[in-house]
């Protein structure tokens, strides 16, 4: 019997509430599956999906952030995603809903091997 592959299911890309995290240094995302994500300002800034950013035939997400660059405001693109604005200008990144699930950096979802994506590491 050939084994089982977990396929994505519509309620893993859809997102019940967007919100700031209690410390105001993260934006927490709630998925219909029950899941939480919790994306720090950091890791959107460098790991912007942006052509600037990521290139044009990126395989995997490289991570590009300047130093001391700081979130100032976030943009819903309708029901699709979203896209921060930062203070350096920097405001062309727009992160889907399904790619913010992809990208979930908890141990839970870097471990499911239904859809990952490449990620390189944080630096220190």
């Amino acid at each position: 019997m050939p084994a089982m592959l977990k396929t994505p299911s519509t309620d893993r890309y859809r997102v019940l509430r967007r919100q700031l995290s209690e410390d105001g240094r993260a934006i927490e995302v709630h998925w219909a599956d029950g899941h939480r994500s919790t994306y720090p300002f950091k890791f959107l800034r460098g790991y912007c999906p942006c052509a600037d950013c990521q290139g044009h035939a990126r395989k995997a997400l490289n991570w590009q952030s300047p130093e001391d660059v700081e979130l100032v405001g976030v943009r819903m693109i309708g029901n699709y995603g979203i896209s921060p604005q930062w203070s350096d200008g920097h405001n062309t990144g727009i992160f889907s809903d399904n790619h913010l699930r992809r990208i979930c950096p908890c141990a839970d979802c870097i471990n499911w091997t239904g859809d990952t994506e490449s990620i390189s590491p944080l630096p220190e």
